[in-house]
């Protein structure tokens, strides 16, 4: 027997790459085509035949032009092919080249163009054996494939190209062009499905070929991506595979194989024409084991069933042969001798079902004792034969051939590549020393840089310390003096003196004006001995609180030193001294926390100061706190601030509001 090649694997893939790729070109206006095509591809493989002729039906109702409703006549194509139906593929791929003619040129349409070329080669090749159409527009298809910029096309062509190639006959073609499909495959990057029916491909052609050595490596490279195949490329593996163990007479491994299709055929009740293609493969194998009543069953039902459908001629010739082969075996030479005649050998058979036919004539030419017969049969079969041989060594000569070219270009490439690299080494060379003459300069900038910087700062640093030198010294003369004058009047009108409180205020003052930060505490003290010698001055309704707010450590709390006493002086001269003598006088200093920050709020209800109201030249005091302010906050993210506003004092009075924000974690030295 002659296990019967298996010719459906391109188709599969073919109709697979199809839905899958089949309108991606109109990306603004076919979203939801691309989507509904890889669906049906998804369903394809799954074998949910039901939703994909579901979808494609909705697909041609809701078309918004003519080329999307093509698209899914394409999409039927495929379907066609899955469920065995040749004369609606013939039709249909009729019907959308007829569309095609004469319309201009589209990147769209020229891919539907391909898959009609490619539809109609397989149909060639799977129910009508013709192998000069079946190659024919299998060119076409790569010629029209080359039109675009899709290189999966190409592959996908290249593919079934092979296959024609193949089929027929032209098996040093058929393998160079696999292996050149598989060269674009790892040139483009392929998904690493796309591999399977071009490992299959060129593993069945070295099958055909008998060179087993070289089919068994592309068998186990193809059967290594058994978690990818889909259902039909399993399916075609393991024929394929049972196949090649028959052509090396090893018929208990290749009964074995076929009998695991079959097996995995019986989850598949819709593959009804895969089933009776691999019970044939079974019936030869029984015949080839001289089973003949194994195989008598399976031979009668896979006659019936592919005679039924008129399109599978070359499985038909091979079934007669087994029905030869089955009355040799039973002893019957008139029913034999009577389907000889009926059913004569043919030149145009092809190889493989030739040296079958021609293996039985001659053996039972010599159980008739028909030597002459058996003779020429033994010549015609050994010819055949030796143009096997021939074309195994044609394609050892052609492969040869492209290995040479292939060396002889990488050759030159490598030459070329070596000439770029020692002119690129050069340019690195050049590039190298500009980049170190560069870099040279760059550290020599940011080092002079640096060190300029470094003197700024230092210079500014001690301009700073002077000008913080200068504030202390113009604010302790300042207050000084006011506080003089004010015991010298008190003497002069006969008023208690307070000279005592006025020399530790003195004593403490000059500690403080020593000092640039001082804790709110020491600042406190200080603001209450002031206020006790300037207080009397604004008679007996002069009220002076202090509050302070629960959780604030006076001791913890840092600010530059004199700068709250300033506001208290200017809320004295500038405020409450304003006011009639025996009007009330109140004066608060009150401290809280604000939003992350120490508030300090010093309150009267005296007038608000001119400066404020008329723009003149502000106090000497408030002067030296906005440039102390100014000059801290260069050092700190977070800046402090002081403000003197309007304000209504606690017992409903408008009066005047100094307000000093330090924020929590301010850095006070200028040094950093």
């Amino acid at each position: 027997m002659k296990i019967i090649q298996f010719w459906r694997l391109a188709p599969w893939f073919l109709c697979g790459i199809l839905v899958g790729s089949g309108c991606t070109s109109r990306q603004s206006e076919t979203v939801s085509l691309d989507a509904i095509n890889q669906t049906i591809a998804d369903s394809l493989k799954r074998h949910n035949i039901s939703f994909v002729v579901q979808a494609i039906n909705q697909g041609k109702r809701e078309a918004r032009d003519s080329d999307e409703y093509y698209n899914f006549v394409t999409q039927d194509i495929v379907r066609h092919f899955y469920t065995g139906r040749p004369d609606s593929v013939l039709l249909n791929t009729d019907s959308v080249l007829h569309y095609l003619s004469g319309k201009p040129f589209s990147d769209f349409r020229n891919r539907l163009m391909v898959k009609c070329m490619q539809a109609k080669g397989i149909y060639y090749t799977q129910f009508v054996f013709n192998a000069d159409s079946m190659l024919f527009y299998q060119k076409e298809a790569c010629r029209y494939a080359e039109q675009g910029d899709e290189e999966s096309e190409k592959l996908l062509c290249y593919a079934n190209l092979a296959d024609a190639y193949k089929f027929g006959g032209d098996l040093s073609m058929s393998a160079m062009t696999y292996r050149q499909a598989i060269a674009l495959a790892d040139s483009i990057q392929a998904d690493t499905a796309s591999y399977i029916p071009l490992y299959s491909g060129l593993a069945a052609t070295y099958t055909t070929l008998r060179d087993f050595e070289q089919s068994r490596i592309w068998w186990e490279k193809c059967g290594r991506l058994w978690p990818l195949m889909t259902v039909y490329d399993r399916f075609n593996y393991l024929n394929s595979l049972g196949n090649d163990y028959f052509y090396q007479k090893d018929y208990p491994q290749a009964l074995e194989t076929f009998l695991r299709l079959d097996t995995f055929l019986l989850d598949y009740p819709d593959m009804e024409w895969e089933r009776h293609f691999c019970q044939a493969n079974l019936s030869d194998i029984y015949l080839k084991l001289h089973q003949p009543e194994q195989a008598r069953p399976l031979i009668a039902e896979n006659l019936a069933f592919f005679g039924a459908s008129g399109h599978n001629e070359m499985v038909m010739s091979h079934l007669r042969t087994q029905q030869m082969e089955l009355a040799l075996q039973d002893g019957d030479f008139d029913k034999a001798g009577e389907l000889v005649a009926r059913y004569p050998y043919r030149d145009e058979l092809r190889s493989e079902q030739g040296l079958l036919r021609l293996d039985f004539l001659r053996r039972f030419s010599e159980a008739r004792h028909d030597w002459k017969r058996a003779f020429e049969y033994s010549q015609t079969y050994t010819s055949l034969s030796d143009s096997l041989r021939s074309e195994r060594v044609r394609m050892k000569i052609a492969e040869n051939r492209m290995r040479y070219e292939r060396d002889a270009t990488i050759l030159n490439q490598y030459l070329v590549i070596s000439d770029k690299e020692a002119e690129l080494m050069r340019t690195y060379a050049l590039l190298g020393g500009v980049t170190v003459v560069v870099l040279v300069l760059i550290f020599f900038y940011f080092y002079r840089r640096k060190r300029v910087k470094q003197r700024e700062e230092q210079m500014m640093r001690r301009i700073v310390t002077m000008k913080m030198e200068n504030a202390r010294n113009r604010i302790t003369p300042h207050f000084i003096y006011n506080a003089l004058n004010h015991e010298l009047l008190a003497r002069q009108e006969g008023r208690p003196s307070s000279l005592g409180v006025l020399v530790d205020m003195l004593r403490q003052g000059q500690s403080l004006a020593s000092a640039f930060i001082t804790t709110l505490r020491e600042e406190l003290d200080f603001i209450n001995l002031y206020v006790a010698v300037e207080g009397e001055s604004l008679g007996e309704n002069f009220d002076y609180q202090v509050k302070v707010a629960d959780g604030i450590a006076l001791d913890a709390v840092q600010l530059p030193s004199m700068m709250v006493q300033i506001f208290v002086e200017n809320a004295i001269k500038h405020g409450l001294k304003k006011l009639p003598h025996d009007a009330a006088k109140r004066l608060t200093v009150q401290v809280d926390r604000h939003d992350g920050a120490i508030r300090i709020e010093v309150l009267n209800n005296g007038p608000l100061p001119v400066v404020q109201r008329s723009g003149d030249k502000v106090q000497v005091g408030l002067r030296v706190v906005a440039q102390i302010i100014q000059l801290l906050n260069t050092r700190n993210k977070r800046p402090m601030s002081f403000e003197l506003s309007g304000c209504h004092t606690p017992e409903g009075e408008e009066g005047c509001r100094a307000q000093l924000i330090i924020p929590d974690g301010y850095n006070f030295d200028i040094n950093d």
